[in-house]
């Protein structure tokens, strides 16, 4: 299907030339067609061209939010929910999912409130009765919860899944028998439903009956062989059975189904080293790490190994840092003691005895300062201490899905003026009256600069820089292709003599600053590599030295300024100009300078994307969330990417 250039629509025609032009119907029908293909990211691009067409039809905000929350993206579902709701006030199926959408976000009292709304409007609905239950047992109000699913189960008493979740309930109120016979119960009334079955495998493992759980978890394997979450509870059930090599193969499989589950990781490593198999399991830690760089727990066990190898100062140091992340991890303190009194550092291990000593009195004295201790960390977003990255999502719907992506994550590049014939590209009136009076083989526009991607195209050659007959024009044209050949001189001189032109001044200032960036960090590059030979031949009288330089973005910065006092509302400008504080991590002036670019153009969706980045690493999470939402929805798919794994 051929993609959508909304931005372009909204640029080049007045609203409504433009909306005389869109078939609404069409790009709803289009939408659905993608959502039940669960490619989201281009459901949401036709959505986007729906609400545009016909701004108060409630359908096309419906169907939009159900794509966002497919995608993760929980407070743009949000959004758009109540978009609908503000268009048809009594639309159920809104408030029913905005409901689950705010309990993915932990908004219970929203939630609950509206499955309250939903509920008045139809009190018959069992999946609304569902939906409500499941966020009371978020609440931890098993009981209640229990009666909704009861309730739901009253109206339709062969409902599945209103037995899975009073199972769940149940199996929180310790209560397994009942429990184990809701499981059989939706397996009863739904053979094939592989969550039931899993579950009741689950329970089984609870009861220790572990032939009956691996029975249940092979008839689901054979539904379902890609799925993670099966594979991880067999190996439980094969290591309570005894075949450890079993258990492992299950874990391994795990990992090659999703290489970011840092939980199976973990499990592997703790049986590797249980082995005596010290690097296998050093290098499971390692990942563990990698995927949760905040965990205690890796870092803590990656000590113990530590330790276990003699390898004191490395074990030293992981301890260390789980006192950092949690300073009332007694373990943590008697472990670094004892690697401390290895190395004979007698005062150190002393010290961390003593602390280890404070901690232990303080919990000791009232069960209520555990509490206390634990409610303190909860404030510091004690989870991402404790949990494990670890989605079991279908094998092949995790391959399909942006979300789960295993991209680079990285700042979108800066806006240059090339020739395209792309589909993401911004043009302004000019651009589009040049490309439209000249045969460039393409459009003129504003593109992210990826003359250093190997799959970039140029489209410019010398027969169309000669038919070009505005001199200034043509000049321009040849600094572009100056710039992509890496003729950096040339190309600077010829877009530094064309600043004072009165049409292709703003483009060419725009370039220049662009390739001024890349040539500092070229030069950079090769001065760094340069002493990287350098170090290696040195002599034996010399001193070693790792000082990397950094780039000069100085004159890049001078030159976008200096075109800010000409164009003072170019959103373009504005973004590059931000791109350059963030290589500099002037993080603050970065996101003023994204922010100025919104203001003059809201669907430039990189510069959401890039201030969403830079909030991130501010730890500014909230405000982080809706960039990138608003990101994902003009068109960055990997803003889904970034706000599954980061936001979490």
């Amino acid at each position: 299907m051929k993609k959508i250039v909304i931005i372009l629509f909204l640029l080049l025609f007045p609203i409504t030339e433009m909306l005389a032009q869109i078939n609404h119907k069409h790009y709803v029908l289009m939408g659905k067609i993608e959502l039940s293909k669960e490619n989201y990211t281009e459901a949401i691009k036709n959505f986007n061209v729906a609400v545009i067409a016909k701004p108060n039809d409630f359908e096309a905000y419906f169907l939009r939010g159900i794509a966002k929350y497919s995608l993760g993206d929980y407070s743009g579902a949000v959004d758009d929910f109540s978009r609908t709701l503000e268009i048809h006030p009594l639309y159920v199926r809104a408030y029913h999912y905005r409901g689950v959408a705010n309990d993915r976000l932990s908004n219970y009292a929203d939630a609950m409130s509206d499955f309250r709304r939903a509920i008045s409007l139809d009190p018959f609905s069992e999946d609304l009765h569902i939906a409500s239950g499941s966020t009371l047992m978020h609440l931890n109000d098993y009981p209640n919860a229990v009666a909704e699913f009861d309730t739901a189960l009253i109206i339709n008493p062969e409902n599945a899944n209103a037995y899975i979740s009073r199972g769940i309930a149940k199996r929180y109120l310790q209560d397994l028998d009942g429990s184990l016979n809701d499981m059989n119960n939706a397996v009863y009334y739904d053979f094939f439903n592989i969550e039931a079955i899993v579950r009741r495998g689950m329970i089984e493992l609870e009861r220790e009956e572990y032939q009956e759980a691996m029975n249940d978890f092979n008839s689901a394997l054979r539904m379902d062989k890609d799925n993670p979450l099966i594979y991880f509870n067999r190996a439980v059930a094969f290591l309570n059975l005894g075949d450890t090599t079993a258990a492992l193969n299950d874990y391994e499989t795990v990992n090659k189904l999703d290489q970011r589950n840092a939980l199976t990781y973990f499990n592997r490593a703790i049986i590797y080293s249980i082995k005596e198999e010290y690097d296998i399991a050093l290098a499971l830690y390692n990942k563990v790490i990698e995927i949760n760089p905040q965990n205690i727990y890796g870092y803590f066990n990656r000590g113990i190994l530590f330790f276990k190898m003699k390898q004191w100062d490395y074990a030293e140091d992981d301890f260390s840092r789980v006192i950092e992340l949690f300073p009332d991890f007694i373990d943590a303190w008697i472990n670094r003691a004892v690697v401390r009194f290895e190395k004979n550092d007698m005062q150190g291990a002393e010290q961390d005895q003593w602390q280890a000593k404070q901690i232990m009195a303080f919990v000791s004295e009232d069960k209520a300062n555990v509490d206390s201790l634990y409610a303190h960390y909860s404030k510091m977003d004690y989870n991402k201490i404790i949990s494990f990255e670890s989605d079991f999502v279908d094998g092949n719907r995790h391959k399909s899905l942006i979300q789960f992506s295993d991209i680079n994550i990285r700042p979108r590049g800066s806006l240059v003026v090339n020739i395209t014939n792309g589909n993401k590209y911004y043009i302004d009136a000019t651009l589009s009256q040049i490309s439209q009076t000249n045969d460039l083989n393409g459009k003129l526009a504003f593109v992210v600069n990826d003359i250093f991607d190997e799959t970039h195209i140029s489209f410019i050659n010398d027969s169309i820089i000669e038919s070009i007959d505005n001199l200034s024009f043509r000049s321009f044209v040849n600094g572009i292709y100056n710039f992509e050949i890496f003729n950096y001189q040339r190309s600077e001189n010829i877009f530094g003599e064309l600043l004072d032109d009165p049409v292709f001044g703003l483009y060419a200032g725009i370039n220049l600053s662009v390739l001024q960036n890349a040539k500092a960090e070229l030069i950079v590059n090769d001065k760094n590599y340069d002493n990287s030979i350098y170090i290696t031949q040195k002599r034996a009288n010399e001193a070693f030295t790792t000082t990397q330089e950094k780039p000069d973005y100085q004159q890049s910065l001078e030159t976008i300024t200096k075109l800010l006092g000409k164009n003072k509302k170019n959103p373009y400008v504005w973004y590059n100009k931000g791109n350059i504080h963030l290589q500099m991590q002037d993080f603050e002036k970065a996101i003023e300078a994204y922010s100025k670019a919104i203001q003059y153009e809201q669907n430039l969706g990189e510069a959401y994307y890039n201030r969403a980045l830079t909030l991130l690493y501010l730890n500014r999470k909230s405000q982080a969330i809706k960039d990138l939402s608003k990101a994902g929805e003009l068109g960055i798919p990997e803003a889904y990417v970034v706000m599954k794994r980061f936001t979490e």
